[in-house]
């Protein structure tokens, strides 16, 4: 396994991770503030929007050797024909006990809620939508950023894992596998499993 501390994409992820946990200083990540809604939160589901869009680049070229699609339900179909279960991948943030599935929601018609009521909203018609940029939709835009960095990373790399140091500090993907009530093992290293991969 090669063990990777300098990768462009995530280096950017773990900057919008720490500023997505700033915020819980001022509001607290649960349920019933799932709608508060901040110009601070509109920034980082811009920042994590548009590295998706870096990021979904990088995977269809890496993937097929192509020009990549001009929208992010064409995307869809580059993603699922290479990881089926890409939507159903469920993150986690263990200090909270809230799990959630960041790209719930996309097909080839449709894309998540973050995307369609947040990021576009913000960004085509802020003025009108005062309230897109809210709690849920930061956490779950920064969470699809991690999800399709670590699909990236794997068909890129095959078996690789970040130095402890690097690993995420806030969201991480839901072991279904660990019993404990650890969801990250105190090792010199961090890995992934995605859903369906052979558990041997």
């Amino acid at each position: 396994m090669v063990i990777h501390h300098n990768l462009p994409h995530w280096n950017y992820y773990r900057l919008l991770e720490e500023d997505l946990e700033k915020c819980f200083r001022f509001v607290a990540p649960f349920e019933e503030h799932w709608n508060v809604y901040s110009d601070e939160f509109s920034r980082i589901i811009l920042m994590a929007a548009t590295e998706i869009e870096n990021a979904l680049k990088a995977f269809v070229f890496w993937t097929f050797k192509e020009k990549p699609p001009s929208s992010i339900h064409q995307y869809f179909n580059c993603i699922h024909e290479k990881y089926p279960s890409f939507c159903s991948m469920e993150m986690v943030m263990p200090r909270y006990s809230i799990g959630f599935k960041p790209w719930d929601g996309w097909s080839a018609s449709s894309a998540p809620d973050w995307w369609t009521y947040g990021y576009n909203k913000i960004k085509h018609d802020r003025m009108n939508h005062p309230n897109a940029p809210t709690l849920i939709r930061a956490i779950k835009a920064v969470g699809s950023l991690q999800v399709l960095l670590l699909h990236y990373y794997r068909l890129r790399y095959r078996q690789c894992g970040f130095s402890f140091d690097v690993k995420p500090h806030l969201i991480c993907p839901w072991d279904k596998y660990n019993e404990s009530d650890e969801f990250l093992d105190a090792t010199i290293s961090w890995t992934w499993r995605l859903p369906n991969e052979d558990q041997t």
